[in-house]
């Protein structure tokens, strides 16, 4: 596996490497200087490639989107190396309190999330969501937790049977991942392609941990949708995502443990 300094030198002269922003088992994030303009850098761990992440559809996918100006701009990556460097946000994390006074909106974050899937998938698109379902079953091995595999899969298919289409989806909406910056931000877009669009609106319901007026805004902005923003559909979807959250966290325990 490369080193953080191996991976470096991979980047073009022009990048200064400054404070680690954030670490997690696929990634590390840290802010930089590239060609004289604030920017922030990724480099994936080994483990990244074996999770179904494929980043090349995801720069494919933000490259695609561009004219929404939902994601961060690419100004540099080699898939291959597991290298992205995108231009810095000087945004803040929203927060939903009902009395606080914020110049950001649910209304308008519905709107952004319906701009997002109501826009047609990129041209040579994975299906990143499904392949990660597909890879979980190979990775889980204790009796118990399979048996958690299955109830979220029947789950998954039972909630994808009410004749809603497929919809281009972020996949990881919580709070960590959208910006406020004079308009919002979704931020890591690893897992972003076709899913039912309840699971992003269950995302960032769950995260948020809005109520029923927050969610009627959300709504509003969504164009009035009732039909997804029922809260029974949306409790069903947030089982799903609570599940999702363990399977993920199970599987790369044990990736983990097979490298170790």
């Amino acid at each position: 596996m490369h080193s953080k300094l191996d991976k470096i030198k991979l980047v073009p002269e022009g990048c200064i490497l400054r404070n680690e922003l954030s670490s997690s088992p696929i990634s590390k994030i840290y802010l930089c200087d590239f060609h004289e303009m604030k920017a922030v850098i990724r480099f994936d761990h080994a483990i990244a490639s074996k999770l179904a992440i494929e980043r090349q559809n995801e720069i494919n996918i933000l490259k695609g989107i561009n004219h929404l100006s939902l994601g961060p701009e690419i100004l540099y990556s080699d898939s291959q190396a597991g290298i992205m460097i995108w231009k810095y946000i000087s945004g803040t994390e929203p927060n939903f309190v009902e009395d606080e006074d914020r110049p950001y909106t649910l209304r308008d974050l519905g709107s952004c999330l319906y701009s997002l899937h109501n826009f047609q998938m990129p041209g040579h698109s994975i299906d990143v969501f499904s392949n990660s379902l597909d890879l979980y079953k190979k990775l889980i091995e204790n009796p118990s937790d399979k048996l958690m595999l299955k109830k979220a899969l029947a789950l998954y298919d039972k909630l994808n049977k009410d004749g809603v289409r497929k919809v281009l989806s972020h996949n990881d909406l919580h709070r960590s991942n959208l910006l406020w910056d004079n308009k919002y931000y979704f931020l890591d877009w690893e897992y972003s392609g076709l899913n039912h669009p309840c699971f992003d609106i269950a995302s960032l319901v769950k995260s948020f941990q809005l109520n029923q007026s927050q969610i009627t805004e959300l709504s509003n902005g969504y164009k009035g949708n009732k039909q997804l923003f029922h809260v029974d559909t949306l409790n069903q979807w947030i089982e799903f995502i609570y599940y999702l959250e363990e399977i993920w966290r199970l599987s790369v325990k044990n990736l983990e443990d097979l490298k170790a």
